[in-house]
């Protein structure tokens, strides 16, 4: 499949393989987001964009190999996608069964949303390091790390992108020293309208395979003493707790905790 299409267009393959939907309506917005790139300009003018399915083309290879087609365009609005041959499931009462998602690493088009992203879960839970509004993040600036990144090879951020919707991240922080190189530092969110529909452990798991690449073996976190959940998630990924900072975080009035735990990586 990805040695038959543009790079930029795996990640919408990706997203079509996972999807259970007979049939699923995105808006160019949500297409963009999924790609982490934008959509070319034949896509916003031409229908015959989204409907021919015959080289040398390749984009719609996201799709077909998918086993759907195109059954309606509006241009620079949304696009509908059929089954060829609908499958038939059990829709469970919170609708797990229609949803898709895809975890990518953040491109050069992900800056904003990715701030914005992270404005949302800060504003939405009190177990992070950073409250809403405090974090000066700037377009520029991270893109300006991603160069560093790039240049590095040791550090990155996965994304989840939802039905469409950026809903988690999860960050990685390679260490400079030379004797600490196979070390990264993870940090990762999920929105709570997003979160027990797989997202985090998705996330976790793609970020192993990704410290692996990198020979990365060991991966460090640290969570708040109080937050039960994360704490479960980590110990359901086989994190161990290796010692605790006393009153590490200032929160409110009061101080809390911060257990530091960590994960050594193998190839199976």
């Amino acid at each position: 499949m990805s040695k038959k299409m543009e790079k930029k267009y795996i990640p919408l393959a990706t997203f079509f393989q996972s999807a259970t939907q007979n049939e699923i309506i995105l808006t160019f917005e949500a297409l963009e987001n999924i790609m982490g790139q934008a959509l070319p300009n034949a896509a916003y003018l031409n229908m015959s964009w989204w409907k021919k399915t015959k080289p040398p083309l390749t984009h719609f290879l996201a799709w077909t190999n998918a086993d759907y087609h195109v059954i309606d365009v509006k241009l620079g609005s949304a696009i509908t996608f059929s089954r060829l041959n609908p499958v038939e499931h059990n829709e469970t009462e919170d609708g797990k069964g229609a949803n898709a998602f895809v975890i990518r690493s953040i491109e050069t088009e992900d800056a904003r949303p990715y701030i914005n992203l992270l404005e949302e879960i800060y504003s939405e839970t009190d177990y992070l390091p950073y409250e809403a509004g405090t974090r000066q993040l700037t377009v520029q600036g991270i893109r300006k790390m991603m160069g560093e990144w790039r240049k590095t090879k040791n550090s990155t951020v996965l994304l989840c992108i939802f039905n469409g919707e950026f809903a988690g991240f999860l960050s990685l922080t390679g260490n400079e020293a030379s004797r600490r190189s196979h070390i990264a530092t993870v940090e990762f969110g999920v929105k709570q309208n997003f979160q027990r529909q797989g997202v985090a452990t998705a996330l976790a798991q793609a970020a192993e395979k990704w410290a692996l690449d990198r020979h990365i073996t060991r991966l460090e976190c640290t969570v708040f003493a109080n937050n039960d959940v994360a704490r479960a998630f980590c110990d359901k990924m086989a994190y161990n707790e290796e010692g605790t900072r006393t009153q590490a975080i200032q929160l409110n009035d009061t101080f809390v905790d911060e257990i530091f735990m960590s994960k050594w990586l193998q190839h199976a």
